[in-house]
């Protein structure tokens, strides 16, 4: 009879020690997103099975202005969330359009970064390839010939913006160029969208 008792109260005993270990210590580093991160491998086109048109982005990020409190669950819930990628700014979320590509930014908790639009939406250019022929010191207007749909904010406004442009390409691509203070390249990146 004592063993029979001995082993419920043991049993509690562990599930009680297990549980407080959780509650004190094991916290998960990621956010409660509606969607696992998406595949490291594979670039948001592959990823992206719906597509969708470009008026389409437009009312995607429409629909993120219009809510104050807009989170990633409001917007899975809308409009299904196919490729969440993490990386140093927090969460970037893609949807794909025939010739822009929307990218929504994320906190740690799931609410949106808001950003205006043209640092939301951007171009798609042809492959990544294109920016094989360029190196560190060639001026920005070599960029502009080899990219001529992207945004160059700091020609637009020299004193407002950080000296970067962001290129994305078809092939599923995201090329980042930074430039010194006389818009020479000083370093180039590339990741999968």
């Amino acid at each position: 009879m004592q063993k029979i008792i001995q082993k419920p109260i043991l049993i509690l005993l562990c599930a009680v020690m297990v549980l407080s270990a959780c509650l004190t210590g094991c916290k998960s580093n990621e956010p409660n997103f509606p969607v696992a991160l998406s595949d490291t491998t594979r670039s948001a086109f592959e990823l992206c099975t719906k597509g969708y048109k470009d008026t389409e982005l437009d009312k995607i990020y429409q629909f993120m202005l219009d809510d104050e409190k807009i989170n990633t669950k409001k917007l899975h819930d809308k409009y299904e969330i196919q490729c969440l990628r993490k990386d140093d700014d927090g969460y970037a979320v893609y949807y794909i359009g025939n010739t822009r590509i929307l990218l929504l930014r994320f906190n740690e908790k799931g609410e949106w970064v808001k950003r205006d639009r043209l640092h939301s939406m951007y171009r798609v250019t042809e492959t990544r390839g294109k920016f094989d022929l360029l190196k560190e010191g060639d001026n920005v207007t070599k960029v502009q010939s080899t990219d001529p749909v992207a945004y160059f904010p700091f020609l637009v406004d020299p004193s407002g913006t950080d000296l970067r442009t962001d290129h994305y390409t078809g092939d599923g691509y995201h090329t980042v160029i930074l430039y010194d203070d006389n818009y020479n390249i000083s370093s180039i990146n590339y990741g999968l969208i």
